[in-house]
């Protein structure tokens, strides 16, 4: 699969506000569907599918940080280690939800780093 999708310069320039919308709050992946006409945007439907995909990515690794918090937390020596490692997993998430902001700002036809590639959304 290639990185990097090319979209038309006027399907991007039009539809450049709800894609950046979409990555703001990604929980609006749907967005496109209830919009007449913009669920036949490519540009559109790549936003929504990197949206959700970060969302879900965001999701697991907020899971992830809470289990390992409550099951390491009660061991005194291990609740530091357990502590940096939640925050190394919330920078994750963070760095996941920066990256989408700026590439639907910018109009990018690039994924999302390692988990961009899976496409739910056809």
């Amino acid at each position: 699969m290639k990185n990097e999708v090319a979209f038309s310069s006027s399907d991007k320039n039009e539809n450049l506000g709800l894609g950046a919308l979409i990555a703001f709050l990604p929980f609006l992946f749907f967005l496109p569907y209830l919009i007449k006409d913009k669920k036949y945007s490519p540009y559109c439907m790549f936003r929504a599918n990197q949206s959700l995909v970060t969302l879900i990515v965001m999701a697991l690794l907020g899971t992830a940080s809470k289990i390992i918090g409550f099951v390491l937390g009660f061991i005194p020596i291990i609740n530091v280690i357990a502590g940096i490692v939640c925050a190394i997993l919330g920078l994750l998430a963070a760095f996941y939800y920066i990256e989408n902001l700026v590439l639907a700002i910018l109009g990018s036809g690039k994924r999302v780093f390692i988990f961009g590639m899976i496409d739910i959304l056809k």
